[in-house]
């Protein structure tokens, strides 16, 4: 069934908690929700079943995935334990911590207005919906409207906006930058596309790129480097150290710095990698000088030679 055709799966309302929530969901840390029994009552909405098929949405409307429900289950508030609160993947290490954080949703002014009723609370009794469920596809997403933390200069997520907002009102975000060597110790360089919306045509000596909203460093250094690299089965990339990067244009975020050694035969994606080739050491250094680089990657390249001397 195309996605089009499926109900929506919308989790809490639009703005920056469902944009947490929908990058946990796409990143797989988030493999259940829990809603109230009360709410589909109300709303005359018909429980959600094993099996079926909905399309996640974020908060702008957008369908970014396709999930399938695998378990459904009506219990009370005070039977919710603690295995099932890791499922929700929230970053909550206990039931007090989630049965806080959700009693704070329920007790909303939104959450009220939406069931009709200024007074709603919930205890122990309360009946709730916990829902399983598995991405099934994760669909493609123009890089623009890609959800990303914003972090103050101490690197503490403080909101979240688009990738666009992000890079036209200098938003501090967060990036990942791995630098790849192969069987032989090269290392692979490349050409950013055109198409890209910061630096494109540029230089660049390392794979990776901005950090998604709820997504940890070491998980997105290791999806970049294997779809810009076309590959799967990457080993993990060992991360090296971060440094705030502070551009003249006002560009700043905080980057991690990785490297991997990869020994598969790479396919980089069209729409990301206009050239590439695996450089020595001593070629890369001829390139230097003669090349447009990416300023970032630049600054990167030195502190990494930096903690490296020959």
């Amino acid at each position: 069934m195309p996605h089009e055709d499926l109900p929506r799966f919308e989790l809490a309302f639009p703005g920056p908690l469902r944009d947490r929530l929908v990058a946990a969901v796409l990143s797989g840390v988030k493999t259940a929700t829990t809603g109230l029994w009360e709410e589909y009552e109300r709303l005359g909405e018909p429980l959600p079943a094993a099996g079926e098929r909905s399309v996640v949405v974020d908060s702008g409307g957008r369908p970014v995935a396709v999930v399938e429900t695998t378990d459904v289950r009506v219990v009370p508030l005070g039977e919710v334990d603690l295995p099932y609160v890791m499922e929700e993947g929230e970053g909550h290490t206990s039931v007090a911590e989630w049965r806080a954080a959700h009693e704070r949703f329920w007790h909303g002014e939104e959450m009220r207005a939406a069931l009709g009723d200024p007074e709603f609370t919930v205890d122990d009794r309360t009946r709730v919906v916990t829902q399983r469920f598995r991405v099934v596809e994760r669909l493609a997403a123009r890089a623009a409207e890609e959800i990303l933390d914003i972090v103050d200069e101490h690197d503490n997520v403080i909101g979240t906006a688009p990738r666009a907002e992000a890079y036209a009102r200098r938003l501090r975000h967060r990036c990942a930058f791995v630098f790849v060597r192969d069987g032989q110790g090269r290392i692979f360089v490349h050409r950013r596309t055109p198409g890209k919306l910061i630096f494109p045509s540029r230089y660049d000596m390392f794979v990776g790129g901005v950090v998604g909203a709820g997504e940890s460093y070491d998980d997105a250094a290791l999806r970049e480097a294997e779809e810009e690299l076309g590959v799967s089965g990457l080993p993990r990339p060992v991360p090296l150290f971060s440094f705030l990067y502070e551009g003249a244009a006002g560009h700043t975020w905080w980057s991690r710095v990785y490297e991997v050694r990869c020994d598969l035969p790479v396919s980089p994606q069209a729409e990301e990698v206009a050239w590439h080739a695996f450089l020595t050491e001593e070629e890369l250094e001829r390139r230097l000088p003669e090349w447009d680089w990416v300023p970032d990657g630049l600054e990167a390249y030195h502190r990494l030679r930096a903690r490296r001397p020959r």
